[in-house]
C-alpha cells in the first residue's frame, strides 16, 4: 500500500513538473448585454365539467332541490325529468353516455337507481332515504343525506334541556345515519335508543316496548315500516302517554308532535354542489359516503310545549305555530 501512495505521489510529481504546451490565445468571445427574456407557456386549466341532473318525478320534494342546484349551476346544468317507461328513461340516459366529462346528480330513489349504470361517471345522490337498501354507494357514487341530525338535536336540547333519553324506530340498513346520530345525540348530552324492525307491526310493538326506557321519540320517513295506519296510532299512543315527538311533516305535528323538522332544499342543493366542486378534475368523489344536512325547516308546535311545561327560548320563538 505504501509503496502504491509513492507511485502515486511520484507520477503526480511528474505531472506537476511538466510544462504544457503553450497555444495561442484566442480572442474573448463578446458578450451580449440584450436581455432575452424567458418564455413562459400558459397552461391551459382544465374544464369545469357539464352537469346532469336526473329527478325522478316532478313533485315539491324533488323539484325544489332541482331548482336550487339548477341556479348555483347555470349554463352548466342540464335538468331531466324522468318520464314515461323504465325503456324510455334509460335511453334518455344511454343518450348522456357514461362520460367521464360529465358529472351527474340523481334526485329521488328511481333516478338514483338508475344512475348506477353510470359506472365511470361521478354521481351524488340525494333525496334517497334507503340507500343502502340498493347498494348506491361507490368511490364515484356518494351522496347528501335528507336527515338533519344535527339540527334536530340542537333544537330539542334547546327546547327541552331535561330530556336524556330518545327513543328512533327504523328499517333495517341504515348503520352509518344511526352512528352519525348517536355520535351526535352524545354531544347534546342525549342517549340514542334504537330498534331495527322488519313491517309496520313490529314498529308498533317496538314503539310501546320501549316507553318505559325513553322520554321522546324521534320519528324518521322510513315508509317500509311505517304506514300511515301505524303513524297515527303511535302520535295517540305518545300524547297519551306523554312522550315528545320529533316528527317530519306538519300533518304529524298537528297530531300531538313537539316540533316538525325536514330538510331544506336550499341546504341540499349547497351539499351537492359542493360535493360536486370537490369532485373536479378528479376521479373519484372526495370525502365521506353521506354528508349530512347542517340547515332544516323547523316548525314547533306551542300548545304540545305548553304541555310539557317547557319554555320556547326567544331565538326559537319565530318557528311556533308556523305555517
Amino acid at each position: 500500500m505504501i509503496f502504491r501512495l509513492m507511485a502515486i505521489a511520484v507520477a503526480l510529481g511528474v505531472l506537476g513538473c511538466t510544462q504544457p504546451e503553450q497555444k495561442p490565445k484566442e480572442p474573448p468571445v463578446p458578450i451580449s448585454t440584450t436581455h432575452q427574456p424567458a418564455v413562459i407557456q400558459d397552461v391551459p386549466k382544465p374544464a369545469i365539467k357539464d352537469v346532469i341532473v336526473l329527478v325522478s318525478e316532478d313533485i315539491a320534494a324533488y323539484s325544489d332541490v332541482a331548482e336550487a342546484l339548477a341556479k348555483k349551476l347555470g349554463q352548466r346544468g342540464t335538468i331531466h325529468y324522468l318520464q314515461g317507461s323504465l325503456f324510455d328513461n334509460m335511453r334518455a340516459l344511454a343518450a348522456y353516455g357514461d362520460d367521464k366529462n360529465k358529472q351527474f346528480v340523481s334526485i329521488g330513489l328511481n333516478a338514483s337507481v338508475m344512475a348506477k349504470s353510470l359506472e365511470d361517471s361521478q354521481v351524488v345522490f340525494c333525496q334517497v332515504f334507503n340507500y343502502q337498501d340498493y347498494s348506491l354507494l361507490t368511490d364515484r357514487h356518494k351522496g347528501v343525506s335528507m336527515v338533519p341530525i344535527s339540527r334536530t338535536f340542537a333544537t330539542w336540547r334547546a327546547l327541552a334541556p331535561g330530556i336524556t333519553d330518545i327513543g328512533v324506530i327504523t328499517g333495517a340498513g341504515l348503520d352509518d345515519m344511526i352512528r352519525t346520530a348517536n355520535s351526535v345525540a352524545k354531544k347534546y348530552g342525549v342517549m340514542l335508543h334504537h330498534v331495527a324492525v322488519n313491517s309496520d307491526k313490529e314498529y308498533q310493538f317496538a314503539f310501546k316496548e320501549m316507553a318505559g326506557s325513553v322520554q321522546g321519540y324521534w320519528l324518521l320517513p322510513d315508509n317500509r315500516v311505517l304506514s300511515g295506519s301505524i303513524l297515527r296510532e303511535v302520535m295517540t299512543f305518545s300524547v297519551r302517554n306523554g312522550k315528545q315527538v320529533a316528527v317530519f311533516s306538519d300533518e304529524l305535528l298537528n297530531l300531538g308532535g313537539l316540533f316538525s323538522i325536514s330538510s331544506d332544499p336550499e341546504n341540499i342543493a349547497q351539499q351537492v354542489f359542493e360535493r360536486l366542486e370537490q369532485a373536479q378534475n378528479l376521479d373519484t368523489i372526495p370525502g365521506a359516503d353521506i354528508s349530512y344536512l347542517d340547515r332544516a325547516i323547523l316548525r314547533i308546535n306551542s300548545v304540545m310545549a305548553q304541555r310539557f311545561n317547557l319554555k320556547i327560548p326567544k331565538q326559537y320563538k319565530k318557528y311556533q305555530d308556523a305555517s
